[in-house]
Formats: C-alpha cells, sequence, structure tokens
C-alpha cells in the first residue's frame, strides 16, 4: 500500500505520543538501598540485613557509654520491635522510673539492635550518653545515671516501628542505695503463650544459673537455660518444647530459676 506524505507524517506524530504517553504513565523501578546516613529502607529489614547493616555501622561507629557493674533497679528485655519493661505488648513505650545513682539494664532476647539514647536519630545529642550494639553477641548492657531528668532512648534500625523507651530519673531522696538484684528481674513474658516465653534475671555475684520448666505434676520438661554466668542482669527464654522437641501440651507450667542463693519459680500457662 502507497502512502501520501501527509499520511506518514500523521502516522509518525500518532507513533511518538503514543510513546510518550507511555513514558508518563508507566511508573519507574524503584531501587532499593540503604541509605549512607546509617538508615535503613524498611523494605529490606530482613534478619540478614539487619546483621549487615550492624557490622557497616559499628565498623564506622564506636561504641558509646560503659556498662555499669551495679545492680539494676529495672530491666528492659530486648526482642524484635520492642523495648519491654512491663511485661504487657499494648505498651509499645515503656517508662522505667528511677533515682539517681540507680541503674537500667537492657537484656537481649532477640533480633539485631541498638540502645541509643536519644528520641531518634534526628536528635542532635543521639548516641552522646549511650550508643551500644545489642545482638547475640553483645547480650547485656547496664548503664547508671548519675543526674536527675527524663532520658529516651531508641533502636537506631527500628526507630520507625517506634522501639523506643524512657527513663525518668528523680533526685536522690538520700536513702540508701538497694542492693545488687538477685534472681527474677522481669516475669515470663508473653504469658499466657502459645510458643514459648522470654524472662530476665540478675546475679549479685558471678555463679551458675539453670532455668528448667516443670509440668503440674512436678515432672521437669525442659531445661531453658544452664551456664555459668557473670554478674549483673541477663536474659533468658523457654522456646515451648519439651525434651525431644514437641511443643508441650496444653496446661499450666512452673519456671524454677535457681542462681548462688536463690531459687524461685514462676509460671507459664501454654494455650491453643
Amino acid at each position: 500500500m502507497r502512502w501520501s506524505v501527509g499520511a506518514r507524517v500523521l502516522m509518525g506524530a500518532v507513533l511518538v505520543s503514543g510513546v510518550a504517553w507511555i513514558a508518563l504513565v508507566r511508573p519507574g523501578r524503584v531501587v532499593s538501598q540503604p541509605a549512607s546516613d546509617g538508615h535503613i529502607d524498611h523494605a529490606m529489614m530482613t534478619e540478614a540485613g539487619m546483621k549487615r547493616w550492624a557490622d557497616t555501622w559499628w565498623a564506622s561507629h564506636r561504641p558509646v557509654g560503659a556498662s555499669s557493674s551495679q545492680g539494676a533497679s529495672a530491666t528492659f528485655t530486648v526482642t524484635n520491635f520492642r523495648f519491654d519493661l512491663d511485661g504487657n505488648s499494648a505498651t509499645q513505650i515503656d517508662t522505667a522510673k528511677i533515682s539517681v545513682g540507680e541503674t537500667v539494664s537492657w537484656s537481649w532476647i532477640t533480633g539485631t539492635h541498638t540502645c541509643t539514647n536519644g528520641t531518634g536519630s534526628g536528635d542532635p545529642a543521639a548516641g552522646t550518653l549511650f550508643d551500644q550494639p545489642m545482638d547475640t553477641n553483645h547480650r547485656n548492657f547496664s548503664f547508671s545515671f548519675p543526674n536527675p531528668g527524663t532520658f529516651n532512648f531508641f533502636c537506631r534500625p527500628h526507630e520507625f516501628s517506634d522501639m523506643k523507651g524512657v527513663i525518668i530519673v528523680s533526685a536522690t531522696t538520700g536513702a540508701p542505695g538497694p542492693e545488687a538484684a538477685l534472681g527474677f528481674t522481669a516475669d515470663p513474658v508473653p504469658n499466657p503463650t502459645r510458643d514459648g516465653a522470654r524472662f530476665a534475671f540478675s546475679l549479685r555475684t558471678p555463679g551458675h544459673a539453670r532455668a528448667e520448666v516443670y509440668d503440674a505434676g512436678g515432672r521437669r520438661v525442659a531445661v531453658a537455660l544452664d551456664a555459668d554466668l557473670a554478674s549483673g542482669p541477663h536474659g533468658g527464654a523457654w522456646d515451648g518444647r519439651v525434651s525431644g522437641g514437641g511443643r508441650a501440651a496444653t496446661g499450666v507450667y512452673y519456671l524454677r530459676l535457681t542462681l548462688p542463693g536463690y531459687t524461685a519459680s514462676r509460671t507459664i500457662a501454654i494455650t491453643k
């Protein structure tokens, strides 16, 4: 078929207009990559991604804040997306209240996190008081507060998930300081549970710690912890499985914690 010059010009204009329309309405391909300032693309926030971020961050940022050897007056457990103090998952941001000179501890349970003072990464004072890794190789951190005030803290990679906390330090009353903590510092949570629970405790002196799980008939069904530990705060967890690997049946169980000079139990309810 032969086309006139005018027809060919008209057809060319139509094709060009079509290509331009496609370019305008077709969405571009989004390439996700970590930002250079240490922030994380939450679409890439897998556990492996967190580990890579942490390795990169701490390779160029020295941890801040010396860990205290004093017994803790309050202990936060550190797990995915939460600093937990009260065992209540309905309260995302928990607040500890202590006096000047007392200590707060953070006890790692799971995930890759930081414990960083400040309201968030945009806070000019962020990380100036303490900035510590919290992961499988850094399970405990304690900090003593010498001055009164309100101290916020957060997790750098999870700040936009509101993984934050608050510490209110009141002026000293002149009363004698508390004796170093010994025993449970946080009851098992969640409780009731389907898949086990985590707990926190503290040793007054270095020694052996053992946490055993018993059923309602008094039979030992699992050992959640059996280790020699340093003095200070620690965390533990029972995965809800009995010896042999099977899941614990529905019912009430008893978590017995044995430390040098201390033995106590807490109940854990397993539900369907």
